[in-house]
């Protein structure tokens, strides 16, 4: 067997070829991240007589930038090994190479394949990475959102302090409308009620009555905005109110495409919807999870995949210092968040899990603590109900204490 190590960078990639004794076959060369340079590759390979059956070709999970030449050589029949940089790392240590360059890091993952050490990345199938990149990007657009809530909000509680305790939402369809056109207690001192009107009166659900909007002038007049820098402010407050709007559309087109995703037309492709069925457990959780987690049978265990998401404690004993247990930083951020949201649902339309939270609460846990031994439960039982086709059977999930004690999930007691 012969391994091919690739170093995977945004213009070109460094190649190295091992034999079976770890001796290079040829020189270490560089290939455009091109089609041509592709086409390249493939030609070198060739020309050294390497077919599928005795090549093992790897390479890092670099950002995305790996995704094409990994297409390539799969699409030519050889077997691909997609490395995380933490093992290529741990090796590269190993073997105590002083140097970094680009042909030392080839020529460690085509080293680190010949070791048989090597374990194989998860690259998910195409519909599965359809959802993830909209998941991903969907969490970023939300983290946007709040942000530019916030900024506005604390703008407004400058510029209009009166318009936030007058106003329920000020991020509204009516208010927002309003704000684009008088941003500041400067400029809405200067409305004619009127012109409020002519503004609301075509928005659908609008419960602005003419005597509110009165009411809004007269605070503006006697608002206690000094009104300095009003021009540039009231325009500071139309960019983020704007930026709003179009996050707020933006996220809500990536729900219908995840909707689709969730329910394509072919029903060979379609994704697993049985955890649905539990309550607490809402679309928006599922995309999340079946995203971040892929194929969830690739973990035989429910431990192992709390393991991937990063629900466990992180422990740190030193001789007879210890530090109190701590939620590990490992694992998904975003898979983390959705399922303590689904479990924070669940306290509300499920009293079964809203009966572990009470019996951890009762035990002395904190009301977050309580919380992730709730999440532990439900991405558990996601597992085990896309693993055996089922619907939420509550006496399946929830049965004698005895046997609640031998359930995994009790891992997290230490917390």
């Amino acid at each position: 067997m012969n391994y091919l190590g690739i170093d995977v960078s945004k213009s070109s990639h460094r190649i190295a070829i091992l034999d079976g004794e770890g001796e290079s076959l040829t020189k270490s060369f560089s290939v455009e991240s091109s089609q041509e340079g592709f086409n390249s590759l493939l030609e070198k390979i060739k020309s050294l007589s390497l077919s599928p059956d005795i090549l093992l070709c790897g390479l890092e999970a670099t950002g995305n930038l790996w995704e094409n030449i990994y297409s390539l050589l799969t699409a030519a029949g050889f077997k691909v090994i997609v490395l995380n940089p933490y093992q290529t790392n741990k090796y590269h240590q190993l073997l105590a190479k002083k140097a970094k360059t680009d042909d030392i890091d080839a020529l460690v993952i085509a080293g680190l394949l010949r070791s048989k050490e090597h374990i194989n990345s998860y690259v998910p199938d195409d519909l599965i990475q359809s959802l993830r990149e909209h998941v991903k990007l969907r969490d970023k657009l939300l983290k946007d959102l709040k942000d530019y809530k916030r900024q506005t909000y604390s703008l407004l509680e400058l510029v209009f302090p009166e318009y936030l305790k007058a106003v329920k939402n000020p991020f509204g369809i009516a208010s927002s409308t309003i704000l684009k056109h008088f941003p500041t207690a400067t400029h809405f001192a200067q409305a004619k009620l009127k012109d409020l009107l002519n503004i609301v009166r075509h928005i659908q659900g609008n419960t602005y009555p003419e005597d509110f909007l009165s009411e809004l002038i007269e605070l503006a007049k006697k608002s206690i905005y000094s009104g300095k820098a009003s021009k540039s402010r009231g325009l500071n407050v139309k960019i983020l109110i704007t930026q709003i709007e179009q996050t707020q559309n933006s996220i809500a087109e990536l729900d219908a495409a995840i909707e689709q995703l969730l329910k394509p037309e072919d029903p060979e492709s379609s994704l697993p919807d049985t955890p649905l069925s539990i309550p607490g457990v809402g679309k928006k959780t599922l995309a999340v999870y079946l995203a971040m987690v892929g194929d969830t049978l690739r973990f035989p265990s429910t431990k192992q995949l709390i393991g991937f998401i990063g629900l466990y404690p992180e422990i740190k004993q030193s001789g007879e210092s210890q530090n109190s247990p701590h939620l590990t930083h490992r694992g998904c951020p975003i898979l983390k968040h959705a399922l303590y949201m689904a479990a924070v649902a669940s306290l509300i339309h499920n009293p079964y899990l809203k009966s572990i939270y009470d019996k951890k609460i009762s035990q002395g846990k904190k009301p977050k603590q309580a919380l992730i031994v709730v999440a532990r439960k439900i991405a558990c039982m996601i597992h085990s109900m896309i693993k055996n086709n089922t619907e939420f059977e509550p006496e399946r999930f929830f049965v004698s204490k005895t046997k609640y004690k031998n359930d995994s999930l009790c891992y997290l007691t230490a917390l």
